[in-house]
């Protein structure tokens, strides 16, 4: 590039279309002068000055980026470059630096107006905190929770104002003194509430009922005095108040369960507590041991004789449900095919249904004794009826397969013999010679294909293993052979052809096909950079549009096409014209 074009270019102003309002020199003087003049001491100018240095850093670097892809080769370039990039460096070292403290300062002292989680900023925080742990405890306990509502917010406060400031902060030196400081005040309360307020939560806790925010009905004591005396009087004889009672200890043992939980996950580790704990888990450990097995018990054979009006899968229970699979078994598939379908209906059904229903019963009481003898029952009918869909059913269902239409909720939408023969009569008659009528073919072709391989590959996964079924498969594998074989390659070279000659309006990048677009870039390559300079730029941005495009292009071409020797030449072609226009730009 002259001398003349990169000083124009140095020059050019906002209104010439440059980033720059008055040209470089104004825009670094400028720049330069704000460095100099430094960060005002004065906090309320502080936003302005960084606003204005931060436009300057915003347009030097977009005018820098242009000027440099535009004239970075040119040695008459280089001066200017030079001073931009020496500007930057002089901003980086004079402001820069300095910029994450004030960031750091502005986030300390930020109060909820500005954004922040703390009221009036951290000193406030951290003042009222150390004079809450301080003042201590209100003897009065009309004002204890007042003072715990309180120290707990600031805590709380506090503890998400030091995620968020070590989040952004941590790894830099100026903030870890005030990293330092927060957290020895959150470690002072965490120390202040175990040893002052430890005793005061507990005894809140374990008196705590459901109405004031508690697990718990009524107090701790209610609630095992409840279960203690329901563990006294053991399981009732008459099995008309069993179901209640049953209820009545489970709901017991849960909400002490929880209770537990929740006290031992807060208070676990103070000594005070632990005489609660001791009795909550001597009661629920004699709960388990006196009441829990025959509970269990209980639960399994309601489970079993359970009906789906008491909430089971099963219509009328499971003694109902395998003794109906037992006789359908014993009385084999109905010769009659007017039958087959409601029979076939009806033992799918029944075995669904006991898959289902002893997944669910496995997951509850597996490990129980006493309901081992009924998962051998099922699992042992849930096998016959495997060997017996094995044995006598799969050349019923294989036919019913491939003669299944999609109405019938097949792929295919008429039978596999329809299919077959559409397709095998396609590869017989070829391609049609008028080409009027090849995408009707080729789609026709393509969708008899596609549909056939989905269909091949159902068919395999259930029944790949049968010895009936190969004769099925056999035909589709050798149709669909010849299909790749006759028709496959020749449809991929249809493809390439109508990727190559097609246009915007068919959904390609170039306007009007590869064939017109090389020759615009051998015709602009031929004649050359106009000597006008009024025609420079048109000139240019449409060389740079045809060879972005025909980039694009390629490697779209490349990706689909690229292992297909159909589609060589072209590529070759636009390679070539691609590196006579990189060829043709450098010199």
């Amino acid at each position: 590039m002259s001398k003349e074009e990169v000083e124009k270019a140095v020059n050019a102003r906002k209104a010439d279309g440059s980033p720059l309002e008055y040209g470089l020199n104004w825009q670094l003087d400028n720049f330069l002068s704000n460095i100099k003049s430094g960060i005002p001491t004065d906090d309320r100018f502080i936003d302005d000055y960084l606003k204005k240095m931060a436009h300057h850093t915003t347009v030097l670097r977009q005018w820098l980026d242009t000027f440099v892809s535009q004239y970075g080769s040119s040695e008459h370039a280089q001066p200017y470059i030079t001073r931009v990039n020496d500007a930057f460096a002089a901003y980086e070292a004079n402001v820069g630096s300095k910029m994450t403290n004030i960031e750091i300062d502005k986030y300390i002292k930020a109060r909820r107006a500005d954004g922040s989680v703390l009221e009036y900023g951290l000193k406030y925080e951290l003042d009222q905190l150390a004079s809450s742990l301080k003042s201590g405890v209100p003897s009065d306990s009309r004002y204890v929770d007042d003072y715990l509502k309180k120290v707990t917010g600031l805590n709380s406060r506090l503890i998400q104002w030091l995620e968020g400031f070590k989040e952004r902060y941590a790894s830099n030196p100026y903030a870890h003194a005030t990293i330092a400081q927060v957290e020895t005040a959150l470690a002072e309360y965490k120390s202040f509430m175990q040893e002052k307020m430890a005793k005061v939560n507990i005894d809140k806790h374990v008196l705590l009922k459901k109405s004031e925010g508690g697990i718990l009905e009524n107090s701790l004591k209610w609630h095992l005095e409840k279960i203690n005396n329901g563990i006294k009087s053991g399981i009732p004889k008459d099995s008309r108040y069993v179901d209640d009672y049953l209820t009545m200890m489970k709901t017991q043992a849960n909400l002490l369960t929880q209770w537990l939980e929740d006290f031992k996950s807060k208070y676990g580790e103070v000594e005070y507590a632990h005489q609660f704990i001791n009795q909550v888990e001597e009661a629920l450990a004699s709960y388990k041991k006196e009441i829990g097995a025959g509970m269990v018990n209980v639960e399994i054979d309601k489970f079993i004789a359970a009906r789906r009006a008491d909430g089971s899968i099963l219509e009328y229970g499971l003694k109902y449900e395998l003794e109906q699979m037992t006789n359908g078994l014993k009385s084999g598939v109905p010769s009659d095919d007017r039958y087959v379908d409601d029979y076939l209906k009806k033992m799918t059904g029944l075995n669904s249904r006991l898959s289902q229903w002893i997944e669910e019963f496995k997951s509850k009481y597996g490990a129980e004794s006493h309901a081992q003898p009924t998962i051998e029952q099922v699992e042992t009918s849930l096998a016959d009826y495997r060997k017996f869909m094995k044995e006598k059913m799969t050349k019923v269902n294989i036919d019913k397969h491939v003669n299944a239409k999609r109405a019938e909720g097949s792929i295919l939408e008429y039978s596999l013999k329809w299919h077959l023969e559409k397709l095998n009569n396609g590869i017989k008659a070829g391609i049609p010679k008028d080409s009027r009528f090849v995408d009707e073919y080729l789609n026709m072709m393509k969708t008899q294909s596609s549909l056939l391989i989905q269909w091949l590959e159902d068919f395999k996964a259930k029944y790949g293993d049968v010895d009936y079924a190969q004769q099925f498969i056999n035909q589709v594998e050798e149709a669909l052979t010849h299909y790749k074989k006759d028709i496959g390659s020749a449809l991929i070279n249809v493809e390439i052809d109508k990727f190559i000659d097609a246009r915007r309006a068919d959904g390609s990048i170039l306007e009007y096909g590869l064939k017109y677009e090389l020759e615009q870039m051998a015709n602009g390559l031929k004649s050359g950079v106009p000597s006008d300079d009024r025609f420079v730029d048109d000139y240019l941005k449409k060389m740079t549009g045809l060879n972005s495009r025909l980039a694009q292009w390629l490697e779209d071409f490349k990706a689909k096409y690229g292992g297909e020797s159909h589609a060589q030449d072209t590529i070759v072609n636009v390679e070539n014209a691609l590196a006579e226009y990189k060829t043709f730009t450098k010199e």
